[in-house]
């Protein structure tokens, strides 16, 4: 297991073995001493075991809660490992940061696993006949031959249905991801699993806003490694940008330039190009050309192991390769994920407050009427998990047999009120911009994002960090800003853009367009595109599962054209039923 996730440890290799459990991890070495980062951690005379994968950012509070022992210790994983000794199960409440923790107590035969509140970092488990196995990718529970490989239905349905799969379902019925922000717990003694909600450090900004965004950009640089920064030409990322100069950091930064597409697809590079051009960054343009994306396609979606539909995961993973081990050796990357989420940035959050208006004006009985009978649809618009809904839900599916949306609605409804249950800003602010940010942050951010990030950059022994996932930070942000200064009819992230008005410059702040790390697969397709996608599916179209590989094979040879996104959904699932040997 450590060998297959050599990628993401390259430093160190270690474990720990006893009669009832074998434990392992692998270490990218990036805020102290090697010798003591080694893990797992262990000390004489404590039941503890501790294995530990992300960074801890409210170091300083845990220095003052353990007191003078730790005062000038800046390692997290010795802080951390301080807490358990201190506080044992509950060490939660004192930390905050991203994060996938196992803790095995020697003493009780009980294994805990917790994943930080934003999901950045994953981990799964296997459960079944006695079996409880975890990894941070699949691949390293596949290693185990006598595992079940039993395809879990309902997620196939869902990846097919909103291009991912959110929550704890993967392809397989007996993989689970742990969720965000849930805290499991194994009994070897039982064999059994309970969960539950875990806590974490509420961390204290400055009232002002602007300070509090220094202080953020002040946690995420912690490190011995230089740490880069991912510069779309949006504002998120040059946000980060302005702070980490403020902060006198030295600054590098990485844009990707698509070749041979319209000049609409490089205008976030051109945007970045000038920008860091003006902060004196040492810019880094990596071009991306369609032969070159081509050669990664494969690759990217069969090292995210999950089904996906972003069609410019071939372009992170160069850009990664470029950023890492084998290029410029960067070991930490920042970047603006996560700031859509929390200012407001897609233009159907305003489209869910038009809708919440009409709602009102027209009844909601009436509205859901004439609303489902236009869309052919049958879905309660006031209910803020249906209305995510039907602006997400793919409008192409070739599932066979996969279960039917009531089946579906339901366990996102469930995986909604399971991650909002209890928050104070949702239950004071049930408005329809505040409710899709906040779907979109349970099911979308952790389970498409962050998957894909961590696994790709990890790949190349890269850490992205994504400041304004920060959950601490989420919760100053909500408790900030009212709804309503987020997003108008002429621009998104109000609030935001103000408070950077004369910082930034205008063509950033006042900038409405948005186009993204968007590849012009539109123009790039070509007769060499087209044989691929058929070659892929070739090596599933004999079976008779889950997906009509037919009709996807018509669909790609009835055109010369792109078959838009929703055909990289279909061909990363054929990747991953050929890599991961199972018959969907």
């Amino acid at each position: 297991m450590n060998t297959a996730l050599k990628h993401r440890g390259p430093d160190f290799s270690g474990t720990y073995t006893d009669s009832d459990v074998c434990l392992g991890h692998t270490l990218l070495s990036i805020r102290g001493d090697l010798e003591k980062s080694e893990q797992p951690v262990s000390k004489t005379g404590s039941p503890w075991v501790l294995l530990f994968n992300g960074q801890l950012y409210n170091t300083k509070h845990l220095q003052r809660f353990l007191g003078h022992e730790y005062s000038t210790e800046e390692l997290d994983t010795t802080l951390l490992y301080g807490a358990i000794l201190h506080e044992g199960i509950n060490f939660a409440e004192h930390i905050a940061g991203m994060y996938a923790i196992v803790l095995y107590n020697k003493e009780t035969k009980e294994i805990s696993l917790l994943r930080d509140h934003s999901g950045q970092k994953n981990i799964y488990y296997y459960h079944k006949d006695g079996d409880f196995i975890f990894s941070s990718e699949i691949k390293g529970i596949l290693i185990h031959k006598h595992i079940s490989r039993e395809v879990d239905e309902e997620g196939v349905a869902l990846a097919t249905t909103i291009g991912y799969i959110p929550g704890s379902k993967t392809l397989f019925k007996y993989i689970k991801k742990l969720e965000p922000g849930n805290f499991l717990t194994y009994s070897l003694t039982t064999k059994e699993i309970t969960l539950q909600r875990a806590s974490y450090f509420k961390e204290s900004f400055s009232e002002n806003t602007k300070e509090a965004l220094q202080e953020l950009v002040a946690l995420h640089l912690q490190s011995k490694e230089r740490v880069a920064l991912n510069l779309s030409g949006g504002l998120d990322s040059s946000i980060l940008l302005h702070e980490m100069s403020a902060a006198g950091h030295t600054l590098s930064t990485y844009t990707t330039r698509f070749v041979g597409g319209h000049e609409k697809y490089n205008r976030d590079a051109d945007l970045a190009q000038l920008l860091a051009k003006e902060y004196g960054a040492q810019h880094h343009e990596i071009e991306v050309t369609k032969e070159l994306f081509l050669e990664n396609l494969q690759e990217a979606y069969a090292t995210i192991e999950e089904p996906n539909y972003n069609i410019t995961n071939p372009a992170y993973l160069i850009t990664a390769k470029t950023e890492g081990r084998n290029g410029d050796n960067n070991r930490v990357i920042l970047s603006g994920d996560g700031g859509d989420e929390i200012f407001g940035g897609y233009p159907y959050y305003l489209t869910s407050k038009k809708m919440s208006l009409q709602s009102l004006f027209l009844t909601p009985w009436l509205f859901n009427i004439l609303k489902n009978k236009r869309n052919g649809t049958a879905l309660d618009f006031s209910d803020p998990v249906m209305r995510w809904y039907f602006f997400k839900k793919m409008s192409f599916n070739a599932s066979t047999k996969s279960p039917s949306e009531s089946v579906l609605l339901p366990y996102l409804k469930t995986l909604f009120n399971s991650q909002t249950n209890g928050s104070v800003e949702y239950s004071a602010q049930k408005d329809p911009v505040f409710q899709l940010m906040l779907a979109d942050r349970i099911f979308w951010l952790p389970n498409e994002n962050f998957i894909r990030s961590d696994k790709l950059y990890m790949s190349q022994s890269i850490e992205l960090r994504s400041p304004f996932a920060y959950q601490p930070f989420r919760d100053f942000i909500d408790k900030k800003n009212k709804p309503q200064s987020l997003i108008s009819a002429k621009n998104n992230k109000l609030f935001i853009r103000k408070l950077y008005d004369g910082k930034l410059p205008d063509y950033i702040t006042k900038r409405s367009d948005k186009t993204g790390w968007r590849s012009p697969l539109h123009d790039w397709y070509d007769k060499s595109y087209k044989d691929l996608f058929l070659e892929i599916i070739s090596q599933v179209e004999k079976n008779q599962g889950l997906i009509d590989w037919k009709r996807i094979k018509t669909l790609i040879e009835n055109t010369d054209q792109w078959p838009k996104k929703y055909i990289h959904l279909y061909l990363s699932l054929a990747i991953l039923s050929t890599n991961l040997n199972i018959e969907l």
